[in-house]
């Protein structure tokens, strides 16, 4: 017959303990339509560990990927609250927020910072509006991808070497619309077609972060990157509006305070990823050539213009300071 000891019956009440400690905890699902070898499944999984951690286990956090879905499934999902908070790409501004959609139109911005502004102040304050209104979604954190750059088969340092050359663009209706301002031909080719669209020749050039330009094995297609940078986009962190209301005074700073610090970790993480990205393309056979970026903007200005008149006047007013 087994004898229960009294330190035994200690372990036994603390793990009841335990175990109901979890039951209660509440559950906080976050959708990340990225691969978990990405940066930004890396930035979630901080954000994990840091609420749990900073709530004493109060909340539990599961983290959803690709598994449930693509960024559309997700953001849906957020928006009737099937999530509490999904990562979103440019789609959630082009969804939710159209007037607002400013941040990732090329050759308007010099820096990750001046894009960040449309975020800010009044701007961003009637941003959210927006996409509490039509999405019931609030932006509750950025996180900034890499810059965006021409890959080629040639030196691009001028508008007129990509005069008359088919270039892939993403099927973004102000993106098709500026590069054929500059002269290009815009082919909207889906990611995954890219590298055998360049290897059979049916694109010349194609543009994108050099962390892309790197997973996708362009250096084997193409022996340029051009450093253009002319989208400075983000990932954007949004949070159900009826669970960012549900949320005590407390929880709510906790919870905010995490994402601002799983963002800037993940921004530092990917500032400083850039460099030994292109180093290791230079050593894959990829020339880095730095174009005139000011005769690219001057180029694309008319173009930038016209889209502008879409935007709030806040932002319409913003971009125009910016390309005078």
């Amino acid at each position: 017959m087994k004898t229960i000891t009294a330190s035994g019956i200690v372990l036994a009440g603390l793990a009841s303990l335990a175990t109901a400690a979890n039951a209660s905890a509440a559950e906080l699902a976050i959708a990340i339509h990225v691969e978990p070898s990405h940066a930004m499944f890396k930035v979630g999984e901080r954000l994990k560990e840091s609420i749990e951690e900073q709530t004493n286990g109060e909340f539990s956090i599961t983290l959803l990927g690709t598994e449930v879905g693509g960024e559309r499934d997700h953001l849906e999902g957020a928006s009737y609250g099937e999530y509490d908070i999904a990562l979103g790409g440019s789609m959630p501004m082009t969804l939710y927020a159209e007037e607002f959609s400013a941040a990732d139109l090329p050759f308007v911005y010099g820096s990750s910072g001046e894009a960040r502004e449309v975020y800010e102040g009044e701007t961003g304050e009637l941003l959210n509006e927006q996409l509490v209104t039509n999405g019931n979604m609030r932006l509750v954190g950025l996180s900034a991808r890499n810059p965006r750059n021409l890959t080629s088969n040639f030196a691009v340092e001028a508008p007129e070497d990509v005069e008359g050359v088919r270039m892939r663009v993403p099927e973004i209706a102000p993106w098709l619309q500026i590069w054929e301002e500059i002269g290009a031909l815009p082919s909207p080719i889906a990611w995954p077609e890219v590298y055998t669209s360049l290897q059979t020749g049916v694109i010349e050039m194609q543009e994108n972060p050099v962390d892309l330009i790197h997973a996708g094995k362009i250096y084997e297609v193409q022996s340029h990157i051009n450093r253009t940078e002319h989208v400075y986009s983000f990932f954007h962190w949004l949070m159900n509006e009826d669970f960012y209301q549900g949320l005590s005074d407390d929880d709510r700073e906790i919870i905010l305070g995490a994402i601002e610090e799983a963002t800037t970790w993940g921004n530092e993480m990917v500032a400083n990823g850039q460099a030994d990205l292109y180093e290791e393309l230079q050593e894959l056979g990829m020339t880095v050539v730095e174009p005139d970026v000011a005769a690219f903007r001057s180029a694309a200005e008319p173009a930038i213009r016209d889209i502008a008149e879409s935007y709030h006047p806040a932002v319409r007013d913003y971009v125009l300071s910016l390309v005078e």
